[in-house]
């Protein structure tokens, strides 16, 4: 990460932090992403079994589309993929090898790139970010970016799902 991508990723952190609900934290999460990495938009998903319920998205421009819409996890493979090993992945529509089923959705919401990765508490993948793109690729220092975002985001989850002492 370069000097501008550490100070936005400390900020956000800083952020995050301060959540007081999940509801609050997974809002700030989402206009983190679009902030720090300049993104139009970012969708965060809960995985429920083998379905992903988008819970909050946060656009620079219009209003949130599809909030509460369910998908299928098996009928998106390398989404599936992103959830079960926990890392992250990019697509981008111009890619000839690129996942059918993603890039038919990036089409859907107006958008020609993304990037998944999951948000892991309680050992597992909570949930699912998505950062949506377009004109450009999500590079590694993008990837890394991320990473740092959602395992912030990972701990004030898990602080704010502990049982009251």
């Amino acid at each position: 990460m370069g000097a501008d991508e550490n100070s936005g990723v400390a900020a956000a952190a800083e952020q995050l932090r301060g959540a007081t609900s999940v509801a609050e934290l997974l809002g700030l999460t989402a206009e983190s992403f679009v902030a720090v990495l300049d993104a139009p938009a970012c969708t965060i998903s809960r995985v429920i079994g083998d379905l992903l319920v988008d819970l909050v998205q946060h656009r620079r421009e219009g209003s949130a589309a599809r909030l509460g819409h369910g998908y299928l996890i098996s009928d998106y493979p390398l989404t599936r993929a992103v959830i079960e090993d926990r890392e992250a992945k990019t697509v981008h529509a111009g890619d000839p090898d690129a996942d059918s089923a993603e890039t038919s959705l990036l089409g859907e919401l107006g958008f020609d790139s993304l990037l998944m990765l999951p948000i892991e508490a309680q050992d597992a993948a909570w949930g699912l970010v998505e950062v949506y793109g377009n004109g450009r690729r999500f590079e590694g220092a993008d990837v890394d970016t991320a990473r740092a975002l959602a395992a912030e985001a990972g701990g004030v989850l898990e602080r704010l799902s502990r049982p009251a002492q």
